[in-house]
């Protein structure tokens, strides 16, 4: 350790040089007049890449740094390079005579500072990667936004396909159930009336055609659920299946289901067992159309899969829940079929077996928004096993279903409708009931004859040609009319349900509709 003690240095800088912040440091220092003339200086110059000083010296050319240096102001050089590329700093303190000159080693300030350095440059580049991030953070979020549009618009296409898809495909559905049906109940009548005096060749001939009106009635329902589920599947994507519970009595949703599949099972020769618990409810709250659904799609499943043997269906009442549970002899379901078969539009291959592929993927849905769930249970080449749940409070009160089909009182009914098929259906449905029927082929005629004529209800269509159904009750309400009006679409969409009761409706049937549906509305809508 160097000891200063350098006569003519002032007791300051000597304490400087001394003190703790020197403490094992190999301080090179040298004291130089105003003419930058070497007075005295240490022995160590050249550990710090420096020539070393004699006494005389003129430093400004040892020292290259020391050209030009005025002796009278202090400065401080905290990092400079050495001739030999070593990082020192230096301090350079004015006094009486001269200046003295303090040089230590900068190598850890200069790593520190090529550290900071390093650390500036990293930052530098993350703020230059982020910088990146975000412009392609926004261009995705730009495109993100498009693609929701793009959705949205595809969605509202959609959606406007659907309720013209389900109107082009209810309007002669519903012309083809009714006149089935029709047919099929005159044959009987006739049959009947006239069994006396058929020969068996002529009873034959009528059981035979009784046969094929059944076929095509089967055939006709079928198709309305294949309609309705893809309808439903479009309602999925849009969150627009609205289920609507009601009182019900369970048995007689149990024998509709019985009634419209057991033909089936009757062709197939595969027998069907449809069980009610004896022990449930007179009434439960339900949504009764939608159990109906859920029904015939499992039930429908589970025949068209069984070829021997039989379907056998259970439904319990249990704690405010309904417990159904289908079981079949059919093909079964194998484990990796198992896991893909709740998939929209996804069959299992190679059964033969044709349909949507979209019962099973509504069902689940309906189920689900019933408060419900599905499981499905299934042993390939033994059956199937499919047990849903869903909540079914009991009913203590049931005044709306004391309702009844029967005609309450004399009925004057208008009908509006431009399908001649449809309302000549009606037309003849309603007049055997014992209504009195006034048909208008358009929303114009109608009003023109509302406004001639007294009528106790209004059977209303909607896609009708000169003024259509809405634009027809716009006016007769605008005009106060208070006549009760049921409108009556094939458009079997919730958000043409909701503009129809903003239009101040009274009722919304969807097509195929039902004689007993329309006199269970008059009853409710027309004053006794």
């Amino acid at each position: 350790m160097v000891n200063v003690n350098i006569e003519g240095i002032s007791e300051e800088v000597i304490n400087c040089l001394n003190n703790h912040m020197f403490k094992n440091l190999r301080v090179a220092w040298v004291f130089i007049n105003h003419d930058l003339i070497v007075q005295e200086c240490s022995d160590n110059w050249s550990d710090y890449g420096f020539e070393e000083f004699s006494l005389g010296d003129d430093s400004s050319s040892v020292v290259d740094f020391f050209v030009g240096l005025d002796t009278t102001q202090r400065l401080n050089l905290p990092i400079i390079v050495s001739p030999s590329g070593k990082p020192v700093s230096a301090t350079m303190i004015p006094m009486e005579g001269g200046m003295t000159v303090a040089i230590l080693d900068a190598s850890l300030q200069m790593s520190y500072r090529s550290r900071l350095q390093q650390a500036a440059n990293d930052n530098e580049l993350l703020v230059t990667k982020q910088r990146e991030l975000m412009k392609m953070l926004k261009h995705a979020s730009m495109q993100l936004e498009t693609k929701n549009q793009q959705l949205e618009e595809a969605n509202r296409l959609q959606t406007s396909f659907l309720s013209g898809v389900s109107h082009e495909f209810r309007t002669p559905l519903a012309s083809i159930i009714g006149y089935t049906e029709k047919v099929q109940t005159n044959f009987q009548k006739f049959v009947v009336n006239e069994n006396a005096k058929l020969n068996g060749e002529d009873l034959s001939f009528f059981s035979r055609n009784q046969d094929h009106l059944r076929a095509a009635n089967r055939s006709s329902q079928h198709l309305l659920s294949l309609v309705e589920n893809l309808l439903d599947h479009g309602k999925i994507d849009s969150n627009e299946i609205v289920i609507r519970p009601k009182a019900i009595d369970l048995k007689e949703v149990f024998e509709d289901v019985w009634a419209l599949i057991h033909p089936l099972c009757e062709v197939k020769e595969v027998n069907l067992s449809i069980k009610v618990d004896e022990k449930r409810p007179d009434h439960i709250f339900i949504d009764d159309s939608r159990l109906r659904q859920c029904l015939i799609n499992l039930i429908g499943n589970a025949v068209k899969f069984t070829d021997d043997g039989g379907v056998s269906v259970l439904g319990l009442w249990k704690d405010e829940k309904l417990i159904v549970t289908i079981e079949d002899t059919g093909l079964g379901i194998t484990k990796h079929d198992l896991e893909k078969i709740r998939l929209p539009f996804w069959q299992v291959e190679g059964t033969g077996k044709v349909g949507t592929g979209l019962g099973l993927t509504i069902t689940e849905k309906i189920i689900d928004l019933m408060g419900g769930f599905l499981r499905i249970e299934s042993v390939y080449g033994e059956g199937t096993k499919v047990t849903f749940e869903m909540l079914a409070p009991k009913v203590d009160s049931i005044e709306e279903l004391e309702q009844t089909s029967e005609l309450m009182m004399p009925l004057k009914v208008l009908l509006a409708e431009d399908d001649t098929d449809i309302a000549d259906l009606v037309v003849m449905l309603l007049v055997d009931s014992g209504v009195n029927v006034t048909h208008a082929k358009n929303g114009a005629e109608a009003v023109n004859l509302v406004k001639k004529n007294d009528y106790d209800l209004i059977l209303m269509d909607l896609n009708m040609p000169i003024v259509n159904g809405y634009q027809a009750i716009e006016q007769l309400r605008s005009q106060g009319f208070k006549t009760p009006i049921v409108v009556m679409s094939a458009a079997a969409i919730d958000d043409e349900s909701h503009k129809v009761k903003q239009l101040e409706c009274d009722a919304y049937l969807v097509k195929p509709v039902s004689v007993d549906d329309i006199l269970r509305v008059a009853n409710q809508l027309v004053d006794n």
